[in-house]
């Protein structure tokens, strides 16, 4: 069980504020919100890239105590998609995440179905190979929780679905917690769900009981929850 109580400020303008849940193996987590809720800003206070007030407690080890080597076994994260700068291989590139704790690179590879492609430069992957190719290293690095930022943003339908079928096999075995900005992947892939605005929780809870009016009070906009052939979806009202 993953517990997480955080609060966190630039100067004097709070942006956290005491954002509370948990998380745990076999339920999807996902973040959502609208621009400039926090959604980011809290990921990385959780992995501890930025200094938060508060805790994240795994199995009661505060990982914010720990030093950053220690705190790699047990998080990760995968920051969003953006172009390489650097031509190393894959197998280079997935060998930089499991420094820290000396992971499995060939079988992160293979998960995400990339260990043939090895020698090949992560330059010259597409959006979504690039994608696999950020979770591989998060899997290498073999810790038991994986925040991810956005793991869709600017990817096509396929390798959108590609991704979220991965996670959905990834909760078996690992606490995953995924920032979302598509809210119908959100609402079919995930368990659970967290919905910031303008720095704390404005509501969670299981993914089924969100309705239209959560959302239209936090986006400002008029839509629906519907169901189209079993999944629900999100239908904007004109």
């Amino acid at each position: 069980m993953l517990e997480v109580r955080l609060s966190f400020s630039y100067g004097r303008r709070e942006v956290l504020k005491e954002v509370e849940f948990s998380a745990q193996k076999e339920r999807l987590l996902a973040i959502i919100g609208p621009n400039g809720a926090g959604k980011s800003t809290l990921l990385k206070c959780m992995v501890g890239i930025l200094k938060p007030r508060g805790y994240v407690k795994l199995d009661n080890t505060n990982l914010l105590k720990l030093k950053p080597r220690d705190r790699a076994k047990f998080i990760t994260y995968v920051p969003q998609s953006s172009i390489p700068e650097f031509a190393f291989t894959i197998e280079e590139f997935v060998e930089m995440g499991a420094y820290a704790t000396r992971g499995d690179i060939r079988d992160a590879l293979e998960r995400v179905g990339m260990w043939d492609r090895r020698k090949e430069f992560v330059t010259n992957l597409s959006g979504g190979e690039y994608q696999l190719v950020l979770i591989a290293r998060a899997l290498a690095q073999g810790s038991e929780v994986i925040l991810l930022d956005e793991p869709t943003s600017h990817l096509d339908i396929n390798h959108a679905l590609l991704i979220m079928a991965l996670l959905e096999e990834l909760k078996r075995e690992k606490i995953i917690i995924s920032v979302m900005h598509d809210l119908n992947l959100a609402l079919q892939y995930s368990d659970e769900i967290i919905l910031l605005n303008m720095g704390k929780v404005e509501w969670k809870g299981n993914t089924k009981e969100l309705n239209s009016e959560i959302l239209e009070r936090v986006y400002g906009v008029k839509a629906r929850i519907i169901e189209v052939e079993g999944k629900p979806v999100v239908v904007a009202e004109v």
